[in-house]
């Protein structure tokens, strides 16, 4: 669970990418040139990418740390691999 911090940064990050993707409709409905539509796919992208991030390393820092004082800390191994391997995609 996402603390209210994290919480709040995720929000702002999901609300920009809201306006990266109304303009990259609005790029596509106006018939601009691809290129610079790849361009706006490609920050939409990053810009996911970076609210992954956020999220990966508050499950990180809250979840798997506080699994791993107890010592059990094993049972994240295999959904680590697997998200990350799901991020770098």
């Amino acid at each position: 669970m996402l603390d209210a911090d994290k919480q709040k940064q995720v929000l702002r990050r999901l609300s920009i990418l809201r306006g990266q993707i109304d303009g990259l409709e609005r790029m596509i409905s106006d018939g601009k040139y691809c290129v610079d539509i790849l361009t706006q796919i490609s920050a939409i992208h990053e810009a996911l990418r970076g609210v992954g991030k956020v999220v990966v390393q508050n499950h990180l820092a809250t979840c798997v740390a506080s699994d791993m004082r107890r010592g059990k800390g094993d049972a994240h191994v295999d959904e680590l691999v697997k998200i990350i391997y799901k991020l770098s995609k």
